[in-house]
């Protein structure tokens, strides 16, 4: 046996067999290019559920009635309030003039020499309500009354103050210094006559009205009642005018005057009021209508894409041609040209609130015409919008995207397909290989038998040479 191929024969077995094998690997081409065509179509298949997704996102967008319902408040002077509006508005125009802004009560004890100063131990009770115009005090019935105990480790000015910030009572301590002295401030949390404070105490030093020890902070402003903190701040209620109504309420943020309305209010200017107006809002209902159209002007566009055909090179796309691409693009297209109930007016048709095609097979929007729509009949282009139209493109797009949908049973085709490809693929390989053997165990063959060969001529001539010529003696 021959230890290397062509030495017996003088032939290239190398060169034979790999040109021989590349003629063999033919399908293997074929098997690469058909699977390069198909891994490119399933791409563009998820390019084409892509651009289907964002338009759907956009859909969904479009069939919420708030998009439409919206209103929009301004206010003339901006520094009075600031002012929005929701579902429930109406739109008209209204006169506002804030008369006082409301605050929170504000109550200071006389100076201590400093923050370490003793002032007492003990309980503070705490009633939230409104000091009457006859002196009396009415409690707030939304408001429970708090407790707040204060231990001999915290009888120093800033301990008591430490010690109703931990309380979580509705009030907030702080500690002032006025040039004197160290003057504990409880603010109110809440804003209103109705969160005026009074304060009793439960003095450890036995006595709970007297100026000393925890009395100090005892606050009670009602005719006959102990008070020896002083008030700085009155507890207030916001007052206004809306159309020459007196309006009076506990916060600066009111919901409830005007429905749909939310004014928060910034100062009080008494004799100046100011122009409210309260209109539809079309600008995000154009907005929503805009991004839908984008999303399916996107979705052409793939379409495009994926199914021209270019003449001048005589160059196709990856799915010209291919019927899902065609049926996505019939079924779109019919949709959008459809005729719905008018159920909540005339408008049965996108073209009718300027929603159109144009030549090129994008969508575009007639701002005019919509707006003219929305503000002449906003009940029928929302009934056409969100309970005619969006539904049935979300529908649409679902039976397209789902599992067994248009879409996907084609990629799973596909993918079948590649898979296919794949085993052929194999199969190919191990007959190759196969292939492979057997040619170099026959040129193998060959060459030990042309080895042969050549060694029998070589003795024959050696024994002819070697006989004697004719005429010799």
């Amino acid at each position: 046996m021959l230890s290397s191929p062509g030495i017996g024969s003088g032939l290239d077995v190398h060169s034979i067999i790999g040109q021989l094998m590349r003629v063999e690997q033919r399908p293997l081409a074929a098997l690469a290019m058909r699977e390069a065509k198909q891994q490119a179509q399933l791409s563009a298949y998820g390019s084409l559920k892509g651009a289907l997704s964002s338009l759907q996102s956009s859909a969904q967008a479009l069939a919420k009635s708030t998009t439409f319902t919206g209103f929009r408040a301004s206010l003339a002077d901006g520094s009075l309030a600031s002012v929005s509006a929701a579902a429930g508005a109406a739109a008209g125009k209204h006169e506002i003039e804030v008369l006082t802004l409301a605050q929170s009560q504000k109550i200071a004890s006389a100076p201590f020499e400093t923050s370490a100063t003793a002032l007492g131990s003990g309980t503070l009770t705490l009633t939230f309500g409104k000091y009457e115009d006859d002196g009396t005090f009415t409690a707030n019935p939304a408001e429970a009354v708090r407790t707040i105990s204060i231990g001999a480790e915290q009888s120093s000015v800033a301990g008591v103050r430490d010690a109703i910030n931990a309380a979580d009572a509705g009030v907030t301590a702080s500690l002032v210094h006025d040039g004197s002295g160290y003057r504990l401030v409880i603010a109110a949390d809440e804003t209103g006559l109705s969160h005026a404070m009074q304060i009793t105490v439960s003095d450890d030093d036995g006595n709970d009205t007297d100026n000393a020890g925890l009395s100090k902070l005892a606050y009670d402003a009602s005719t006959g009642g102990v008070a020896h903190l002083t008030e700085t701040v009155a507890a207030r209620n916001a007052t206004l005018t809306i159309d020459g109504i007196l309006i009076s309420k506990a916060a600066n943020t009111i919901s409830d005057a005007l429905e749909g309305v939310t004014l928060t209010l910034r100062k009080a200017d008494p004799g100046n009021p100011a122009s409210l107006t309260i209109a539809r809002d079309s600008a995000s209902a154009q907005a929503a209508v805009e991004a839908f159209i984008k999303g399916f002007n996107e979705l052409h566009q793939t379409l495009r894409n994926l199914s021209n055909y270019d003449a001048t090179n005589q160059q196709a796309s990856v799915l010209t041609g291919d019927s899902t691409l065609r049926a996505v693009q019939t079924q779109m297209r019919r949709l959008l040209g459809s005729e719905f109930p008018a159920a909540h007016g005339d408008f049965s048709l996108l073209t009718q609130i300027g929603i159109g095609f144009q030549k090129d097979g994008s969508l575009a929007l007639d701002s005019s015409r919509f707006s003219a729509g929305l503000a002449e009949a906003p009940e029928a282009v929302t009934a056409l919008l969100t309970e005619q139209f969006a539904p049935g493109l979300n529908r649409l797009i679902d039976g397209m995207l789902q599992s067994d949908g248009l879409i996907n049973s084609r990629m799973d085709g596909i993918k079948t397909s590649i898979k296919t490809l794949d085993n052929q693929r194999e199969a190919i390989g191990r007959r190759l290989e196969d292939t492979e053997r057997r040619l170099r165990a026959q040129f193998a063959a060959l060459d030990t038998m042309l080895a042969n060969m050549s060694q029998t001529s070589n003795f024959l001539q050696q024994q002819l040479a070697n006989l004697p010529k004719i005429g010799d003696k």
